[in-house]
């Protein structure tokens, strides 16, 4: 049996790297919670909350740049225009920017549509077994 691994393009790549630093890159020890530079940056009244869009939508960019359907390009801007929205609310906002990791989210969607992709793509290119062996 060949298994292929799917090539995920050098802009996921850099996004999961972004992604990680903005969403994940801490960690609280014995409850395992993580936490990245989005919720500290959005401390910061306002401008906090435009940097982490400003940052967001470069992550966006970047999935845009890999291929993503249109489909899926709005959905992400959906998520990081909720994410900063909320956020802008004091301290629910902030409360808000711990939990909702919209960075990583629009990173799942991105990996699962590139995976799909791949897997279709097999699924095409896949030799036919019965076909194969009855002309062998």
């Amino acid at each position: 049996m060949y298994k292929i691994e799917p090539v995920i393009p050098k802009e996921i790549e850099w996004a999961e790297r972004l992604v990680h630093l903005m969403d994940s890159q801490f960690k609280i020890p014995f409850i395992n919670f993580r936490f990245g530079l989005d919720p500290i940056i959005g401390l910061i009244p306002v401008v906090g909350d435009l940097v982490s869009l400003a940052i967001s939508a470069l992550i966006v960019k970047s999935l845009v740049t890999a291929g993503m359907p249109r489909k899926l390009i709005f959905k992400m801007i959906a998520n990081i225009l909720l994410d900063f929205l909320i956020g802008e609310i004091p301290v629910v906002g902030d409360i808000w920017d711990f939990f909702n990791q919209a960075n990583r989210k629009n990173l799942r969607l991105a990996r699962a549509h590139f995976e799909s992709e791949h897997t279709e793509i097999a699924h095409q290119n896949a030799p036919n077994s019965v076909i194969s062996h009855a002309k062998a």
